[in-house]
C-alpha cells in the first residue's frame, strides 16, 4: 500500500511501531546481557541462598537465651566452633551455646538468631553477649533471594545489572533475547564522499551516514554502511548487499523530486511497498517507510536536520521495537520556554534547543543559529509542536525530548 499524500507525523509512527516485529529471539550468555529485553521468563534453577545463613560475622545462637541480654547484665554462652561461607561443615546447638560463624556462613542447626560480633567479647570458648537478637535476627533465609522455581524476570524484560546479578545468583547461565536490529545506512549522492578521503570541488563529506550511524552506535545498534552515486544500477546494487547483510535498510538521500531523487523509485523496482512516503513533520517530510519482502527500510531526506530528525523520531522508535524495548527513545521533561517558538497548524514541527537548570526550575531555549549541522551539534532537547498547535508562548511550560544532559548533569 502507498499513501501518496502526506500523512500526519502520528499516524506515520503508528505505522512504523505496528508493523515492525520483534527479532528473531537469540540465546547468549548472561553476562552479555545487559541492556537487551528477555524473550522468555528467567526461572530460578536453584534456591538463593540453598541454606539459611548470616548477615554478619558474629555468633549463631538460640534467641532465647540472649533475650534479656545487656550491657550491665550480660548473657554468656560457650562457643562450640565455627562456620564459615562456602564450607561444607554443618554443626548443630543447643540452648547455652553459640558457633561462632563469618557473613554467609550457612545457619547451625538449632539456632534462629545470630548476634553481631561486635555486641559481645569473647574470652577463650565463652562469650559475653551485651544485646539481645530475637528470632530471625541477621538471618537470611534460604530461598530468599530466590526459590527454586520462582520466576524471577518475565518474558519482556530489560535486563540491568542487579537483574543479571539475580539471574547469576538463581542458576541461570544463558538467556533467550531480542537482539538488536542489524542496521545498514546507505547513502545516496554523486557528491558524496567518504570522510578520510580527498574532496574535489563540489564534493562533500558524508556527515548525515556518520551522523546516523553514531546514533546507532549510542543505542547499541550494529551497522554497516555503503555509499552509492546518483545512479540507478548502483543504488540497486548497494541496496541488494544491504538487505542481504541487515535486518533494516536505512537510505539517505534522494527521497523527495528532482530528477536526482532515485532512492525510492529504484527500491520500489527492488519490492519495496510502501506505508507512506511523505509525512506532514518539519525538518523530515520527505521521509518513507515500507518494506522489502520482511525487511523493514526507511528512506531518510538528504539535507542535515531533516535526515536526523526523522530518523530520531521514526526510524529510531521502529528500530527499539524490534529489539523488544520501549518505543520513545528519549525522556521528556517538563520545561520553562525562555522565548516563543512558532510551528504551522497544518504540521509537527520539530526545534533544536538548550536545557538548563537554573533557580530551581528547568528552562529550554530554542537554538536560532543558521548553521543547520551547528544547531543539530549543540542541541540538548528538541521542542514538539504538535499538529494543531501554531505557537507556545514566552514562559509557558511545556514537555521537551531530552537528546543530552547538559554540561554539569549526571
Amino acid at each position: 500500500m502507498q499513501v501518496s499524500k502526506f500523512i500526519g507525523f502520528d499516524e506515520a509512527l503508528r505505522f512504523v511501531v505496528e508493523n515492525v516485529r520483534p527479532s528473531k529471539p537469540e540465546t547468549i550468555p548472561l553476562s552479555e546481557g545487559v541492556g537487551f529485553v528477555i524473550a522468555e521468563a528467567l526461572q530460578a534453577r536453584v534456591s538463593c541462598p540453598s541454606l539459611a545463613s548470616s548477615l554478619k560475622d558474629g555468633y549463631a545462637v538460640v534467641s532465647k537465651d540472649v533475650e534479656n541480654a545487656s550491657d550491665g547484665i550480660p548473657s554468656r554462652l560457650r562457643v562450640i566452633g565455627r562456620m564459615e561461607a562456602g564450607t561444607g561443615d554443618r554443626l548443630s546447638i543447643t540452648s547455652g551455646h553459640a558457633v561462632e560463624v563469618t557473613t554467609g556462613a550457612p545457619l547451625p542447626e538449632g539456632a534462629d538468631a545470630v548476634l553481631a560480633v561486635e555486641f559481645t567479647h569473647r574470652e577463650g570458648d565463652e562469650i559475653s553477649c551485651y544485646r539481645d537478637a530475637g528470632p530471625g535476627r541477621n538471618i537470611l533465609a534460604a530461598g530468599a533471594d530466590a526459590a527454586l522455581g520462582e520466576i524471577v524476570a518475565i518474558k519482556g524484560t530489560r535486563l540491568t545489572p542487579p537483574l543479571v546479578g539475580l539471574a547469576a545468583a538463581s542458576g541461570v547461565d544463558r538467556v533467550s533475547v531480542f537482539p538488536r536490529p542489524k542496521v545498514s545506512v546507505l547513502a545516496t549522492g554523486t557528491e558524496i564522499v567518504a570522510p578520510g578521503l580527498p574532496l574535489r570541488p563540489g564534493q562533500l563529506y558524508a556527515s548525515n551516514m556518520v551522523t546516523l550511524r553514531s546514533w546507532l552506535k549510542q543505542f547499541n545498534m550494529e551497522c554497516s554502511c555503503l555509499i552509492a552515486p546518483d545512479e540507478a544500477e548502483a543504488i540497486r546494487d548497494a541496496a541488494r548487499r544491504a538487505v542481504e547483510v541487515s535486518d533494516v535498510l536505512i537510505t539517505s538521500g534522494g527521497a523527495w523530486k528532482s530528477d536526482r531523487d532515485l532512492t525510492v523509485n529504484v527500491l520500489r523496482d527492488m519490492g519495496l511497498e510502501l506505508l507512506f512516503r511523505r509525512v506532514r513533520m518539519g525538518p523530515g517530510k520527505a521521509a518513507a517507510f515500507g518494506f522489502i519482502k520482511d525487511t523493514p527500510v526507511f528512506c531518510l531526506p538528504g539535507g542535515p536536520p531533516s535526515n536526523e530528525m526523522a530518523f530520531l523520531q521514526l526510524a529510531l522508535p521502529g528500530l527499539l521495537a524490534m529489539a523488544g524495548l520501549p518505543s520513545a527513545p528519549f525522556s521528556t521533561l517538563e520545561a520553562i520556554l525562555t522565548e516563543e517558538v512558532s510551528g504551522d497548524e497544518d504540521w509537527t514541527q520539530f526545534i533544536h534547543a538548550d536545557w538548563v537548570d537554573q533557580d530551581r526550575r528547568r528552562h529550554v531555549t530554542p537554538i536560532g543559529l543558521t548553521s543547520r549541522l551547528q544547531s543539530q551539534a549543540r542541541a540538548t532537547a528538541l521542542i514538539r509542536i504538535p499538529e494543531g498547535t501554531t505557537n507556545f508562548r514566552k514562559g509557558e511550560e511545556i514537555e521537551i525530548q531530552i537528546l543530552h544532559r547538559p554540561m554539569g548533569l549526571c
